[in-house]
């Protein structure tokens, strides 16, 4: 099973997870919104600037 622990892929967290599934990136759902946000909102503010 060590080869499915991997290391949160959102910016600010430090935590752990067990990767029971290929798409899993995150330790709660609370980190994928917080990622997602992100990019939204960086799109969002790359949109804005061409125009």
């Amino acid at each position: 099973m060590a080869g499915s622990l991997a290391q949160c892929a959102a910016a600010p967290c430090d935590r752990f997870l067990l990767r029971t599934h290929a798409r899993r990136h995150w330790c709660s759902t609370r980190c994928g919104d917080r990622v997602r946000a992100s990019r939204a909102y960086a799109r969002k503010q790359e949109s804005a600037a061409r125009s």
